[in-house]
């Protein structure tokens, strides 16, 4: 059986040793998203938590979350790691044998779980038939998609008073969204999150391009004519203009004055519109009118501002997140959406909801910045 340890960024965790041991085959991912979850051979994936934070990023049909705990476990624990979606609780003082146990037990389970919802199910048949070609073709989708999650920044990046989150749940192996944050400057920090026209690998090779272009604002920020966020949407739509790029893009461009904790932002067809979610709870729509990328040459962008105040926190989406809403009116998803943001509270729990609904019929992604004490 294998299972995929959910791990902390640069930790090794003991357990890996034990479940080792005990005949499991083990894997070391840092985030949900390195999971193969297109890959309809791999079957129902079973990925070991060993926090019930990373319970929340595993709310997905083809995943089968295990709270792992190097403590005993406690009748408040096993609560709550079930209320957090595990679907079994193994702890570090459990034997080999009673491991295995487990393991079997869990096997047996999820394949008359499998065979009665038929979720994700696989013939082997069908698979054996694959062309060295097409099997040839899911391995470069696999490399492609690593190196998309080599591109993104890192998962809850401290920088100053602000801590920057991302999720990005692709249709495909491949996704469309890409999202970025990094300092500009000393007082400055910027985010931004895009939506290419369309997914899969075309929209994909994009968001190689738009990485590029977080390079290159770091540099040219502060010169004239990128002092503002709709001066650099104006620079980012002729060069993607120039590119002979037959895409457009949707983006949210948003750049944070440490000093004045001030968010300067400018948008290009963002939809839904940003919130902006107070520490108690309020929230404020953030939204413009503006042409896509890529398509009007000359086309210009607004910039406008609010106020970033301890305990806020910013919330990007990009389109393919209205598709987890349940109300069929695009008026009331976003209603559906500001309550779920203010009940909700916190951005893992927000992203945990909506992949409980996913459809897997457009890319889904939400960048996240709260404004705390400094680190």
């Amino acid at each position: 059986m294998k299972l995929y340890l959910l791990l902390p960024e640069g930790e090794v965790s003991e357990a890996k040793a034990l479940l080792q041991r005990s005949g499991f085959a083990c894997q070391d991912i840092v985030s949900a998203q390195q999971l193969p979850l297109h890959d309809q051979r791999q079957g129902l994936l079973t990925v070991i938590c060993f926090s019930q934070e990373a319970l929340l990023e595993c709310h997905h049909p083809a995943i089968v979350p295990i709270f792992f705990s190097a403590l005993p476990l406690t009748a408040e624990s096993i609560l709550a790691a079930l209320a957090n979606g595990a679907v079994d609780c193994w702890a570090g003082d459990m034997s080999d044998e009673a491991l295995v146990q487990r393991g079997e037990a869990l096997v047996e389970r999820l394949q008359r779980t499998h065979a009665a919802s038929h979720q994700l199910s696989v013939d082997a048949d069908a698979a054996a038939r694959l062309s060295d070609l097409e099997q040839e073709l899911q391995e470069d989708q696999r490399a492609g998609q690593q190196i998309q999650l080599g591109m993104l920044p890192s998962q809850h990046k401290q920088m100053g008073a602000y801590l920057f989150s991302r999720w990005v749940q692709p249709s495909l192996m491949l996704s469309g969204d890409f999202v970025d944050y990094f300092p500009l400057q000393e007082r400055y920090l910027a985010c931004f999150l895009a939506d290419v026209a369309g997914h899969g690998t075309s929209s994909a090779l994009l968001t190689v391009m738009l990485k590029n272009i977080s390079w290159r604002l770091q540099q040219k920020f502060g010169l004239p004519e990128f002092e503002s966020p709709g001066d650099m949407l104006e620079w980012i739509n002729d060069t993607l203009i120039g590119q002979g790029i037959e895409k457009h893009v949707a983006m949210f461009l948003g750049i944070i004055d440490k000093q004045s904790n001030t968010l300067h932002y400018s948008m290009a067809a963002q939809y839904p519109p940003a919130l902006m979610v107070s520490a108690q709870g309020q929230t404020q729509m953030l939204q413009q009118s503006a042409k896509p990328l890529g398509l009007f040459p000359g086309a210009q962008y607004t910039s406008d501002q609010v106020a970033f105040p301890e305990g806020s926190t910013l919330m990007v989406f990009s389109d393919g997140v209205m598709d987890c809403l349940a109300p069929s009116d695009f008026a009331e998803k976003e209603v559906a959406l500001i309550t779920l943001a203010e009940s909700l509270g916190e951005p893992v729990k927000l992203w945990s909801r909506l992949c409980e609904s996913l459809k897997n019929l457009d890319d889904v992604s939400l960048l996240a910045v709260k404004h705390g004490r400094r680190a």
